[in-house]
């Protein structure tokens, strides 16, 4: 039986409860036969439609429908978040986007910053609480890339409670290309792009992409996997028990279990083949399945087609779509953000037809619109 639907049937219990009061009770004066009778077996509405309930969906599990979707009321969510646009680092109201306040990091060097202005990359506990933000800047004179990391935390009016840099040491070299935390903020993971050798015929890639973990608040790598794969790795995401990472590189999606041996890629679980190049993924906190966003262009000129899909981490199953839209033109939709929340009931997300948007169950909230129908998706990160 899911939470939901235990949820549903307390409510329904407690409906019923609440029918029967103290002078709906008839007093008698017969006395108990003591041989029992048989009586006839009633159940109030409530209960009766909330076990309904429950056959329904207890058949749709069997006939291979799927699991229901997240559910959390708006207010059960994270209550804040960081986002980082054209505008800066702000912390926001979860619940509609509005700026609590205005976060000025501490001055970067002169440089060449990837990315989003300020060159920076996000992640949170999901919680909306406590977030981690990488910065990367290439010297114009050395045009080597440092990145650097720090944590931020929010209070409970929204307001910025703590900036600490250097909770781990800088990276230095290849740019960092995606970071993820785990719910607890034990564990930090990162990804670094390839290093480009040789030219023409011998161009390659040297060493590959890493991925690395780092414990905190010690701050130092324990684990380091390496890929030859020309590109990068990016959309990292944890499982709540701190050893599933998530993540997307070449046209795949996979997940590594960091604790088994090996020093490469290749040991990771791929989970989701021909994926696009540029799409979001996250692992649900359970580490049982994994959302993928993707796009399709339907022949003869038709509306194209965007969704994101749940599959199944052990076998690669594609088990339902849990949001779709479409859009009309020749732009190719893309998805650049897809998070879960720390319980799994509430997702973050975004794309380039898609403003950034909470979901909750079945409902879907917009939390920054476009100043005009028209207008392009402004490049924006944002994390809980």
């Amino acid at each position: 039986m899911t939470e939901r639907i235990e949820h549903r049937l307390r409510d329904a219990f407690a409906a019923g409860a609440d029918l029967v009061h103290a002078e709906t009770l008839r007093s008698t004066d017969r006395v108990p036969r003591s041989r029992p009778r048989l009586r006839k077996f009633l159940l109030p509405a409530p209960i009766l439609a909330a076990l309904a309930v429950v056959l329904v969906v207890s058949f749709a599990a069997l006939a291979g429908f799927g699991a229901p979707p997240p559910v959390g009321t708006e207010e059960s969510g994270p209550r804040y978040l960081l986002t980082a646009g054209n505008n800066g680092l702000a912390i926001r109201d979860a619940l509609n986007g509005r700026i609590t306040d205005r976060v000025t990091m501490p001055p970067a060097p002169q440089g060449i910053t990837r990315g989003l202005p300020g060159g920076y990359l996000l992640t949170g506990t999901g919680q909306g609480t406590t977030f981690y933000v990488a910065q990367s800047v290439t010297s114009l004179k050395t045009m080597v890339t440092t990145t650097w990391f720090y944590r931020l935390r929010a209070d409970s009016r929204g307001k910025l409670a703590e900036l600490t840099r250097d909770v781990i040491a800088p990276v230095v070299g290849e740019s960092v290309s995606s970071i993820a935390i785990t719910n607890d903020g034990t564990r930090l993971a990162y990804s670094i792009d390839g290093k480009v050798c040789g030219k023409d015929k011998t161009l390659r890639f040297c060493p590959g992409a890493q991925l690395v973990v780092v414990d905190l608040p010690g701050g130092t790598p324990t684990r380091t996997w390496t890929t030859n794969a020309n590109g990068n790795i990016w959309s990292l995401s944890w499982a709540a028990d701190r050893r599933r990472l998530a993540f997307a590189v070449t046209s795949e999606v996979r997940v590594l279990d960091t604790a088994a041996p090996g020093e490469t890629l290749k040991n990771s679980h791929t989970v989701v083949r021909d994926a696009s190049t540029s799409t979001a993924v996250a692992i649900s906190p359970d580490g049982r399945t994994i959302l993928v966003g993707g796009a399709s262009s339907p022949r003869g000129g038709e509306s194209q087609r965007y969704s994101i899909g749940e599959y199944s981490v052990p076998d690669g199953k594609r088990i339902r779509a849990i949001f779709s839209g479409e859009h009309s033109g020749n732009t190719a939709a893309q998805w650049t953000l897809i998070r879960y929340d720390s319980t799994g009931r509430h997702l973050l997300v975004k794309g380039n037809f898609q403003p950034l948007s909470r979901l909750d169950g079945d409902r879907t909230t917009v939390l920054i619109r476009p100043k005009t129908p028209d207008a392009p998706q402004q490049e924006l990160l944002a994390v809980w």
